[in-house]
């Protein structure tokens, strides 16, 4: 008996590695192309550790990361589908009419990103640059609005997540309430939204918590194992 588990054992510990490789391990051959995208695009960038971070966020949070850094990670629910590294998202009604498509909006607003067709949307180079594109105009649209580099990527992080017009409605509602700074993310504006509050059927969270998460864990909590490898 005692053989046979140890047999049992030894055939896992030799499947295990490429089942439950780490995300670092899984971004290692995309790490040089995400660079290269980010000084394609926005080579005044702060943090190159944010993009990955964020690649890891949107691809990584199905179970063994089956899809870690796999340019055809997909969500798909009802209510929305999203693709790629970035998790480009088309989300529908109730009745299934197209509520927002962010892929078509992309294409129309980046001439980067023109001769991207729907039946190549699986090309990492094109889901970085869109990623990288989408940060570089909410940040520039915030500037002025936040004190630090943190500050600046929180409010990006939290727009690229739940929208730009929500974050200024967050940071609008910080600015009318007692001691809270408009301009700083963490004991500011991250505790004050205009973000249900009551949890998703299906999701366990609300749009706050997930919201808030996502920054959480973008900045602050995933970010750091890039670091090394990207120099920033």
């Amino acid at each position: 008996m005692k053989r046979i588990i140890c047999l049992v054992l030894f055939a896992v510990a030799m499947l295990s590695p490429p089942a439950f490789a780490s995300a670092l391990d899984k971004a290692q051959p995309f790490l040089p192309l995400l660079s290269q995208t980010v000084g394609q695009h926005w080579p005044q960038a702060p943090l190159l550790s944010y993009f990955a971070a964020k690649v890891e966020q949107e691809t990584c949070i199905t179970p063994r990361h089956a899809k870690c850094w796999n340019p055809r990670a997909e969500l798909k629910t009802s209510r929305e589908y999203g693709f790629g590294f970035g998790q480009i998202t088309t989300a529908y009604r109730a009745d299934g009419s197209v509520r927002f498509d962010k892929f078509a909006e992309l294409r129309d607003q980046h001439a980067a990103l023109n001769g991207w067709q729907w039946g190549d949307r699986y090309d990492p180079g094109m889901q970085l640059s869109a990623m990288v594109l989408m940060d570089k105009t909410s940040h520039r649209r915030f500037q002025g609005m936040y004190e630090t580099v943190y500050d600046g990527l929180a409010f990006s992080a939290s727009a690229y997540n739940g929208g730009e017009g929500g974050l200024l409605q967050d940071r609008r509602l910080c600015a009318n309430r007692p001691g809270c700074n408009p301009m700083r993310w963490v004991d500011n504006v991250a505790l004050h939204s205009t973000k249900s509050r009551v949890k998703w059927r299906g999701y366990g969270q609300s749009a706050y918590d997930i919201n808030r998460g996502y920054v959480q864990k973008v900045l602050y909590e995933r970010r750091q194992k890039y670091v090394t490898t990207l120099g920033t």
